[in-house]
């Protein structure tokens, strides 16, 4: 059986910011709501 691996291009930027928020002490989840929040208030 052949393992198939995607490649993903991660911005440095945003990496940094969600390792900071996880050492703040946020949750997986509280980091997926808030760039979620962020994300529609830059699409309106």
């Amino acid at each position: 059986m052949e393992k198939i691996v995607e490649q993903v291009s991660l911005d440095g930027e945003w990496v940094e910011l969600i390792k900071r928020a996880k050492n703040l002490g946020m949750t997986t989840e509280e980091i997926r709501q808030f760039l979620q929040q962020s994300e529609s208030v830059h699409n309106a």
